[in-house]
Formats: C-alpha cells, structure tokens, sequence
C-alpha cells in the first residue's frame, strides 16, 4: 500500500510542475515519459536475457506510440500510458526483475498521468 501512497504523491508533484511550468509543451513532455518509462524495465531485465528480450520489445512498441502520438494523435500517448500501467501488472508474472512493489507504484504513476494528459492536454487545440 506504502507503494500506491508513494505513486500518488510522486505524481501530485510531477502534475504540479507541469502547472507551473505553462509554457512547457505538454505533448512532448508526454511523449517523453512515455518513452522514458518503457527504458526503466531494460534497466532492471539486464541480466536476465528473456526479460530483457521483452523489456525491449515493449519499448519499441511504446516508442511508436509515443512518436506517433506526438505526431498524429496526442490520444495515442494517453492510451501508451494506460498500457504501459497493464504492462506494469503483466510483467511480473513474466520476469522477477522488477523490485518488490514496483508495479504497484508505476501502475498508479501511469494510470494518474493517463487521465492528467486526457483531461488537460485537448486534442482538439492541437
């Protein structure tokens, strides 16, 4: 539970700075993370090879989407991210490389930053 408490605030701040910081393009900013996110499992899957062979074709998926989304189609990011909170439950019954409580606290990450982009990045302005 600690893990979803430590999600949720870590996303508070990161809504928080994205407030402040208007002029910040949020498209990009989404993108990124997007992108960012799906990098931090090579990291852990390093040293087991069908985790990390998993690892790095979810993050050539997630990279599409993020491109495509910053491209095309914002909603295509806010769907990456609701994804990539699924794949955060998913993972661990594939691979142990993940720390204990992890998929919790990523899950709620995403999940939040899902619903933040959706309601406050309007594909319709873009």
């Amino acid at each position: 539970m600690n893990h979803f408490f430590v999600g949720i605030m870590l996303t508070v701040a990161i809504i928080l700075f994205l407030e402040i910081a208007k002029s910040l393009d949020k498209r990009l900013i989404g993108a990124i993370t997007l992108v960012g996110i799906s990098f931090i499992y090579i990291g852990f899957a390093w040293h087991d090879f069908p985790s990390l062979t998993l690892s790095i074709v979810s993050v050539f998926l997630f990279l599409l989407l993020a491109y495509y989304g910053y491209k095309k189609n914002f909603n295509l990011i806010v769907f990456g991210l609701v994804l990539h909170g699924l794949w955060d439950i998913v993972f661990p019954f594939f691979s142990s490389t993940l720390p204990r409580g992890y998929d919790v606290f990523c899950t709620t990450v995403d999940m939040l930053l899902a619903l933040y982009f959706y309601f406050r990045v309007n594909p319709k302005k873009l």
